[in-house]
């Protein structure tokens, strides 16, 4: 199987592939070059424009297919392994900024890296990538940093009554404080569909603790698909999450009754569109499963829908197969 890379990039820049210049990637155009299906490749980034780090790594591939232990520590560097021989690799360097500021008096240094940290009187406090500054809240017994993150959400960082060391770390949609130390909570859970969770968090001196959680809706009700596609996505994320009953209403009676999905969970994380064309041309939709912190790679399973309707949307999936060499009945 022949290989091809496609470099993504947060800003524009130069590839090199094996000490070679290989042309210029842009975050609206990613550079695409075939590669030699077995061997090492090294792969260079140097940014044209803005506060990034240049990066290189090194990956091993064979059959055409990366080796998981050569990116167990590629840092900076993020695949994704697709059916028929494309490789997505997504090129993540260092943005290091510090900002200093002062917290109640207290001196602070915000570090945005590899990771982001927060130095709070020279206590360590780690924060989610793109935290941006906080407010302290005093309460019964312990204190926490409220904030908001880039690009929406909010983050809860709980502390000792002392400031002394940090005891957990929440992030969410929206973050509120409402009495006596508690936080309510609202996370969509980014499906197709638009489930969510409320919840009820507790900040005291042990740390953080959920006291109650309810199912909801992200946009006030579900977004049932409209697609035959997006049928099966969401059926596959109903099953991730826990929701028997809702994965087969998606599903015909027939073939509902077999529970294709049951044991979903172990063949993926995560259920998406097909990026690139499959093996076979029959409608199918991406399995991820995650090996290691950089590498990920996609199966294809292959469904026939039928637009006969129902509760759940439109479309009915009528037949599921995972095995390319088995055509639909």
């Amino acid at each position: 199987m022949q290989p091809t890379i496609i470099c993504l990039v947060p800003a524009a820049g130069m590839i090199y592939l094996n000490g070679r210049f290989a042309g210029e990637a842009t975050p609206q155009r990613p550079l695409f070059a075939p590669v030699c299906p077995s061997g090492a490749l090294y792969v260079e980034y140097r940014p044209l424009e803005g506060d990034f780090d240049g990066l290189a790594r090194r990956l091993v591939l064979s059959g055409g297919a990366p080796l998981a232990q050569s990116l167990a520590d590629a840092g900076g560097l993020h695949c994704v392994a697709w059916p028929g021989g494309a490789l997505e690799l997504a090129l993540a360097p260092d943005r290091h900024t510090v900002e200093h500021f002062l917290l109640e008096g207290l001196p602070c240094a915000l570090t945005r890296g590899q990771e982001t940290a927060l130095s709070l009187n020279g206590v360590p406090v780690s924060l989610p990538e793109g935290a941006g500054l906080p407010t302290l809240l005093r309460l019964d017994g312990a204190a926490a940093l409220l904030g908001d993150t880039v690009g929406g959400g909010r983050y809860l960082a709980a502390l000792s009554a002392d400031l002394s060391r940090q005891t957990g770390l929440l992030t969410a949609d929206a973050i509120e404080p409402t009495d006596r130390g508690l936080f309510s909570a609202f996370a969509a859970l980014g499906d197709t569909v638009g489930h969510a969770r409320l919840e009820q968090w507790l900040v005291d001196g042990d740390g953080l603790d959920c006291v109650s959680c309810e199912s909801a809706w992200a946009g006030g009700g579900p977004r049932w698909p409209d697609t035959a596609e997006g049928a099966m996505i969401a059926a596959v994320e109903a099953a991730l999450a826990g929701l028997p009953g809702e994965a087969e209403g998606y599903l015909s009676p027939a073939l509902a009754e077999k529970r294709p999905l049951a044991n979903i969970a172990e063949a993926c994380d995560l259920c998406v569109p097909m990026k690139y064309p499959a093996p076979d041309p029959r409608p199918c939709v991406g399995l991820v499963k995650q090996l290691n912190p950089h590498l990920a790679t996609v199966r294809p399973l292959y469904y026939r829908a039928e637009a006969v309707g129902g509760s759940q949307g439109r479309w009915t999936i009528g037949e599921i197969n995972s095995d390319s060499s088995s055509k639909a009945r």
